[in-house]
């Protein structure tokens, strides 16, 4: 399919403007991923402190907001510390993507919507959302324009570098009309789930189909992974997921340009500040919440294996702070 940049035409879409989060000065942009059971209110405030320019939540159904907007309506609540925030939708009808737009926009009031293309969960695959959703060229197309037609909101997607026969370049050719603000390319192929190598050389052949920001994802760990997936990928920021769950400060370092090796009691004194922040939203109880977040924290350190099973038990603070304070590194 041969595509005409040309035809593209800036203004077409009531909604879109080159002034909106995506279009920021700051370059790389940097940005968090949505991650199912990660990026929630905390996290992102945490990801913010550290210099993340852009934080998303994690995915919203837009069956659920649709069908029960209450609850899906609190999980997508945010404080102002936490702007730019935007809210991540999945799922396979188009009309429901146009009304969760509409309540978002309304209720929730982000700075952008960003359409999932490319979740590799085989439970939101069987709904028709995520990579079901992006193997289907008419019908990506309509949920874009769907969502387009609902909001003020700058309007992003989220894909991924290969799905099935469809690559990332043909799904963002096909939606190249559209006055999308930003694209995310996921650097791996939807089989290839969350392991193994990423293409960014696939991240870099979307460019000429995008003119809003292009944002590279996937396999971006430290400063070193940062610098060769912007340079191949063509990229004007980078989408960091996992790599910030164990390492929230790699966006700082990427703005610094510099690494960062956190001591012992610096780790600690983050490791404090998030369970308090938690106990404060929570209470006590979203401790046992909080230690999935601990396991990615001690991870690499001595003692890790140690320190994971200790503090996969904790219930309070001062059981935590008791564990933390009993390790010399």
């Amino acid at each position: 399919m041969e595509w005409r940049m040309n035809r593209v035409v800036v203004g077409l879409c009531p909604y879109f403007s080159m002034d909106n989060v995506w279009t920021r000065p700051t370059r790389p942009l940097t940005v968090l991923a949505p991650l199912a059971g990660f990026t929630d209110s905390i996290f992102r405030q945490i990801c913010r402190s550290y210099g993340a320019d852009i934080v998303v939540s994690e995915m919203a159904s837009v069956a659920a907001l649709v069908h029960n907007p209450g609850k899906a309506l609190e999980r997508l609540k945010f404080v102002e510390p936490e702007r730019p925030y935007i809210v991540q939708l999945f799922g396979a009808k188009p009309d429901q993507f146009g009304a969760a737009a509409r309540l978002i926009t309304d209720k929730i009031k982000p700075d952008g919507l960003d359409i999932n293309y490319g979740c590799p969960a085989p439970k939101i695959i069987k709904e028709g959302a995520g990579a079901a959703l992006g193997a289907d060229l008419p019908r990506a197309r309509q949920v874009a324009q769907a969502v387009l037609g609902n909001t003020d909101l700058p309007v992003s997607i989220k894909l991924r570098a290969q799905n099935k026969e469809i690559s990332a370049q043909q799904l963002v050719a096909y939606l190249a009309d559209l006055p999308l603000a930003a694209v995310t390319v996921h650097g791996r192929s939807v089989s290839g789930g969350f392991s193994g190598p990423t293409d960014p050389a696939a991240i870099a052949a979307c460019r000429p189909y995008v003119r809003g920001v292009l944002i590279a994802n996937g396999g971006i760990v430290d400063l070193t992974t940062a610098k060769m997936m912007l340079q191949i990928s063509l990229a004007d920021g980078i989408m960091i997921g996992r790599g910030a769950l164990s390492r929230p400060w790699i966006f700082q370092e990427i703005k610094k340009q510099q690494t960062i090796n956190l001591s012992w009691a610096e780790l600690t004194e983050l490791i404090r500040h998030h369970a308090q922040l938690i106990v404060a939203y929570k209470g006590e109880a979203g401790l046992i919440e909080f230690r999935k977040f601990l396991a990615w924290y001690v991870k690499g350190w001595p003692q890790a294996k140690y320190l994971r099973e200790q503090l996969m038990q904790i219930k309070t603070l001062s059981q935590l702070e008791d564990i933390i304070t009993s390790v010399s590194v």
